[in-house]
Order: structure tokens, then C-alpha cells, then sequence
């Protein structure tokens, strides 16, 4: 007979399940307020993400990233449907590339550095009530539970929350300098409601696409891409195939003393597919309520406002039917006025 002989360890204020921006953001907050923080991350390494590694010019001010954790910098992207081509430009840098590893170690560094304990190769097995079983063997006692674990979230799932709006994301890393612009490439035949891109890194390119596979099947998104890189000329033959998925079912953020922040909440964008800035905010911003029970969370706010008005773009979108390759003709129509280029920037942001 096989005895398991758990350890009991002592509690913390709070117990943050990953170790992604959302909950290094976290749990620097919390670790500045002197709160009693570990950081549970299932992985060897904290920081690396399949994902394309893009962020916006909002990114790059709420974080004040130093320009060397930047793989590009851009002012422009160029944006494709099947029958036009346009480019917007701004007089500034608008969008950047940056290496998921090195963002995550940047953010570990701070979180430490403020007092917060972080553990790798810890995976939460079991959730009860006040405290969380590690690896097994461990178990860790909590006042408060934060959710970071990402699209697959163990603790969204032990709050018997569904995922209903999932994307998914298919990606090639090639190590290549080929590539020297962002691209976006429209095509409803091919993508529905969503696009491919050419995302140029610092020695390699992130060429990709999304898609609801409520829309079409996994293997027809995948025949899909592979008709566009055809298409497109592009080889793919010395890249490294990923794919991922994106959570962008939101139901809530706080469950009594259990949260929900970043991918595990669900707040990535339904539309452009951008998780990292609702990450960050929804870190720092549990991080406050936690703190403060009667705090407003401003900013989060503001980020399921901006949700609920892209899960209506896109709910538009599909409805199109036939008309939506007219509709993204007329967006790149519009792409020609640059007073357009600014707003539509706005949009996505």
C-alpha cells in the first residue's frame, strides 16, 4: 500500500497560481504593501509564452519597458486584404515585438526584488478551502487565491467557470531577418473574422494566424494557413510550429476571496487577440482590491469596457456573412485618410 504523506507548509496572504505578467504584476503590488506573497509557477523556466510577442504603444507606457527588452520597434504596419494593400503610419512608434522570456525574467526581477516569493516547478493539483496541494505533497494555506494560470486555468476550473470564446492561435518561429515590417492580412475565405501576421522579432519572425474554431474546425484553419503561406510564398520549412489557444471568455474577476486575472479572466481581446496590456492591469488592479476591498478598480474597468466593445465588432463582423470581405475593403479604403490611421490605432489599443 502507497501511503502519501503530505507537507504541511505555512500560509501566506496570498497564493498566486503562475507566473505570467499578470501575476508577477500582481504580486509586486501586493509585495510592496508588505503582504505575505508566493508565486506558484508549474513551469522550469518563468517567462517563456507561445504566443506572436506583440505589444502596443500603452504597453510600452504603462510598463516603461527599457529599450534593450525590445526586439522592434515600429511606426508603421501594413495591412492586406485579397484585393488592396495599405500602410498606417504614424510620426511615432506605435507597436513593438518583444521576446516573452525576457519580459517574463524583467518582471520576475521586479516582483522579487519587491518581496514576493516565487516557486518554479510547483503545479497546483488541488484547491480546497483556504489552501492549495502542490506537486502532490505540498500543502500551502491561503486568505487569498489569485488565478494567472493562463487559457487552461486550474483555478478558473475549480471555480466551475466555462470557456466559451476561445481562439486559437497557429504560428511558425523562423530564424530569419527576412522580415522587416508588421503585416496584417484580412481574408474572411480564410480567417473569417480574424487575420494572419508577419511579426519580425530580433533573429526570428513570428508568421501566424487566429481563428475561432467555432467558425471553422482546427484542421480547416490549419488548411487555411497553409493555402495563405503558399499564397504568399512564404517557407515555413526551418520554422518551429506552435499553436496555442486564447481565452477570451470573461465572467468575473473576484469569487469571494478567489480572483481571476489576465488569460485565466478571460480578457484577452476576442478581436486583435491581445492579452498582455489586460494582463498587466488586471495584476495590478486585483492586486488594489485585494488591498483595499472598497477600491474601484479604475483601470480594469476601463479594460472590460474596452472588451465588451470589441466582442461587438466582432459579433458584427460574423454576422456579415458574404459582406464582411466588402467590409474590410472599405477599412482599407478608410486606412487612406491618416486622421483614419490614428482612430483605428485607438481602437485596437
Amino acid at each position: 500500500m502507497i501511503v502519501l504523506i503530505i507537507k504541511i507548509m505555512d500560509s501566506y496572504d496570498v497564493v498566486i497560481v503562475g507566473a505570467g505578467p499578470a501575476d508577477l504584476n500582481c504580486a509586486r503590488v501586493l509585495a510592496e504593501a508588505k503582504k505575505k506573497v508566493l508565486v506558484l509557477e508549474k513551469n522550469e523556466v518563468v517567462g517563456p509564452k507561445v504566443c506572436a510577442g506583440g505589444l502596443l504603444g500603452h504597453d510600452l507606457e504603462y510598463l516603461k519597458l527599457p529599450d534593450e527588452l525590445l526586439d522592434s520597434k515600429f511606426n508603421k504596419e501594413i495591412v492586406h486584404s485579397p484585393f488592396d494593400t495599405d500602410i498606417i503610419k504614424l510620426n511615432y512608434d506605435f507597436i513593438y515585438t518583444v521576446d516573452r522570456k525576457n519580459l517574463g525574467q524583467w518582471l520576475l526581477k521586479r516582483a522579487q526584488t519587491a518581496g514576493a516569493e516565487v516557486r518554479i516547478k510547483s503545479k497546483v493539483t488541488k484547491i480546497e478551502n483556504g489552501y492549495v496541494v502542490v506537486n502532490d505533497s505540498e500543502k500551502i494555506g491561503f486568505k487569498t487565491l489569485v488565478g494567472a494560470d493562463g487559457s487552461n486555468s486550474f483555478v478558473r476550473l475549480h471555480l466551475g467557470l466555462s470557456k466559451e470564446l476561445q481562439l486559437i492561435g497557429i504560428q511558425y518561429i523562423i530564424p530569419t531577418n527576412k522580415y522587416k515590417d508588421i503585416e496584417f492580412f484580412f481574408d474572411s475565405k480564410l480567417f473569417h473574422s480574424w487575420y494572419a501576421w508577419i511579426f519580425p522579432h530580433k533573429g526570428y519572425v513570428s508568421i501566424g494566424c487566429g481563428c475561432d474554431p467555432k467558425k471553422f474546425s482546427s484542421k480547416k484553419i490549419m488548411a487555411n494557413f497553409k493555402k495563405w503561406l503558399e499564397i504568399n510564398k512564404i517557407d515555413v520549412s526551418k520554422g518551429r510550429y506552435e499553436s496555442f489557444p486564447i481565452n477570451a471568455d470573461y465572467k468575473g474577476y473576484q469569487f469571494k476571496n478567489v480572483f481571476l486575472v489576465g488569460d485565466a479572466a478571460g480578457l484577452a481581446s476576442i478581436w486583435t487577440g491581445e492579452g498582455i496590456y489586460q494582463a498587466l492591469i488586471s495584476g495590478e488592479e486585483v492586486a488594489k482590491v485585494i488591498l483595499d476591498k472598497k477600491c474601484v478598480p479604475a483601470k480594469l474597468n476601463d479594460v472590460i469596457k474596452h472588451k465588451k466593445l470589441h466582442n461587438r465588432i466582432v459579433k458584427i463582423l460574423e454576422l456579415s456573412g458574404p459582406v464582411r470581405r466588402a467590409e474590410y475593403e472599405l477599412m482599407l479604403l478608410l486606412f487612406k485618410s491618416k486622421k483614419m490611421d490614428e482612430k483605428f490605432i485607438d481602437l485596437i489599443a
